[in-house]
């Protein structure tokens, strides 16, 4: 008998999804702000494409075909070969016909390394979106969290997987250049949105978590944390700095200081407003303000 499984970490969007496990925890696991996958125990580890298959037709037995959506965790299924996923999203499909979007999570490296023909043959399979935690565009902010990615990898690889047909989400983490290197985060990042022009541009703020390498420098004074006017500063000119694109930009977490949302070619103004307007309040109520709101992951 298996012992039971972990926690299987998926993105807000993905709540009501069938939450599929091809992978445990995550193959890279450095970067500095992240501790979630140690907090959870979860170290990585692959399974085997005969588990992955037996638990598809055991959550049909369980739930019957009442999905809509489905998500493959952990944090970067694309790891793994471009058969073994086409395997696997050939049999969900038919085990769950009445999907109608199947997720996951995917690190650029991974993307990067992968043909543009087996990104498309993952597409074709099922896969219709990928997450993935572009945190930065910056190399120097890059480098100091341990990304293990560069800018200009975030730009191909964005730009291979909207080429496949897959849909593209990207995060970015306010606050993640510290105090020291906040410009060049903002300016690296709107550099890589505007070159990939992906459909999702997601943004949260930068939480650290007490497991995090991120912390021990914050102890050292080797990173000072953005303020969080800082960061709101920083919305502001990420946004300003976006060229007109279809791309749906989205502060779609509970620990955004403020809460913007619009396609960039049709709502970048007024999403410039609402920041500007804030900002125009009295110091008094925006410090109120950043008080009243949660400072969760």
């Amino acid at each position: 008998m298996r012992e039971p499984e972990h926690l299987v970490i998926r993105p807000p969007s993905e709540a009501r999804s069938l939450l599929v496990r091809v992978v445990r925890g995550c193959n890279w696991n450095r970067c500095n702000f992240c501790g979630i996958y140690d907090f959870f125990d979860t170290p990585f580890s692959e399974r085997s494409l005969d588990e992955v298959l037996q638990d598809i037709d055991a959550l049909h037995g369980m739930y019957g075909d009442i999905f809509r959506t489905a998500f493959l965790g952990d944090a970067n299924p694309l790891h793994l070969p471009a058969d073994f996923l086409v395997t696997v999203l050939s049999h969900l499909r038919r085990t769950f016909p009445k999907l109608e979007r199947v997720t996951s999570y995917a690190r650029a490296s991974s993307l990067a390394k992968k043909t543009a023909e087996d990104l498309k043959a993952i597409h074709d399979a099922g896969l219709d979106r990928v997450h993935v935690g572009m945190e930065s565009g910056s190399d120097a902010v890059l480098r100091l969290q341990k990304k293990g990615t560069s800018q200009a990898q975030l730009i191909d690889a964005g730009k291979k997987t909207v080429v496949s047909g897959m849909e593209l989400s990207y995060y970015f983490l306010l606050g993640l250049g510290g105090q020291t290197l906040w410009e060049d985060h903002v300016r690296g990042s709107a550099l890589v949105l505007n070159e990939v022009k992906p459909h999702f541009a997601r943004v949260r703020r930068l939480w650290i978590h007490p497991m995090s390498r991120l912390m021990d420098k914050i102890r050292t004074g080797e990173f000072v944390e953005q303020t969080p006017e800082g960061t709101v500063i920083e919305l502001r000119d990420l946004v300003a700095g976006l060229t007109p694109s279809p791309m749906v930009f989205t502060c779609d977490h509970a620990n955004n200081y403020i809460q913007v949302h619009g396609r960039i070619d049709h709502d970048k103004d007024a999403m410039l407003g609402e920041i500007d307007a804030f900002l125009a309040l009295p110091e008094a109520r925006r410090r109120e303000h950043y008080r009243a709101v949660p400072s969760v992951i």
